[in-house]
């Protein structure tokens, strides 16, 4: 492809991208890159946003980096206790007290059903602070992780309120997710545990709605009253990747359908994304 044309595609997706964020009664922030030639585009990529559970694809990084330096067993069990149990998305809330399950169990109902119980056990065992700084360590600045899910405590900073159980940008998701794609968070065998257990996600209504057929997603979003994040990495049939994070915010009234406006957009800005930036019909040469 001649620069002229890369000028051309990139300001066509940017002017689209534009174009839906416009119409859109919410904010939306948004970065994307394509993994075989580095076509990439930004879109308020570095405004900080409410994670909602995509803060779950941090935890999932840094419990895996710790069983990968000893420090942690992947196979080592946690026990359900009733006072355990929290609220919102997942399945264990609904199983009996006493069930052992193993870590790497925990990161896969945390991943594929986001479940917030499960999640929770996990922060119990490794902490908060060691997720954000493990964060810093891979270079994302502002990714934190507040506090348990449901948890009353209080927050990292009273400036921090406002994003609830964590905050990232897109463009900090979009370093996570090349760095897993490159084999480069721990090692190559780390990254493809961490992408298989990406690739067990169960929500189809964000990314993957609109690709085309025979795309597989790996990828974790979130959703409270006024957000819905998506993040995640696309394969296309054709072999191009693409890594992407779409983060929408502020939207005046919480709708729990498929059909939410924030769902809606993602799928349609990841579509869009896929088509300016690794064009479907085209082989990498």
């Amino acid at each position: 492809m001649s620069e002229r044309t890369a000028r051309r595609r990139h300001g066509a997706l940017l002017a689209a991208i534009d174009e839906v964020a416009t119409d859109f009664d919410g904010c939306i922030a948004l970065a994307a890159r394509e993994l075989t030639e580095g076509a990439s585009v930004a879109y308020h990529a570095d405004r900080k946003c409410p994670t909602a559970s995509v803060i779950k694809l941090p935890i999932l990084v840094h419990v895996l980096l710790l069983a990968r330096e000893g420090l942690l067993g992947l196979d080592e069990p946690l026990t359900l206790r009733d006072e355990d149990k929290v609220p919102g998305s997942g399945i264990l809330t609904r199983l009996t007290a006493g069930l052992t399950l193993s870590v790497r169990d925990a990161c896969t109902l945390m991943v594929a059903l986001s479940d917030n119980t499960a999640t929770n056990l996990l922060i119990d065992r490794v902490g908060v602070h060691p997720v954000n700084e493990r964060m810093r360590a891979l270079g994302l600045a502002e990714t934190t992780l507040h506090r348990k899910v449901f948890s009353q405590g209080p927050p990292v900073s009273a400036s921090n309120r406002r994003y609830g159980l964590g905050v990232t940008t897109p463009r900090e998701m979009l370093r996570l997710l090349r760095l897993l794609h490159e084999g480069r968070v721990g090692d190559a065998a780390t990254c493809t545990l961490a992408r298989k257990i990406l690739g067990t996600q169960q929500a189809t209504d964000g990314i993957p709605r609109m690709l085309p057929r025979g795309c597989a997603f790996e990828g974790k979003g979130g959703a409270v009253d006024a957000v819905r994040n998506d993040v995640g990495i696309v394969t296309l049939p054709n072999g191009r990747a693409v890594a992407m994070a779409i983060f929408c915010s502020r939207m005046p009234a919480p709708v729990w359908t498929a059909d939410n406006p924030g769902l809606l957009v993602i799928a349609r800005l990841a579509r869009m994304v896929v088509d300016g930036l690794a064009r479907a019909d085209e082989v990498p040469g």
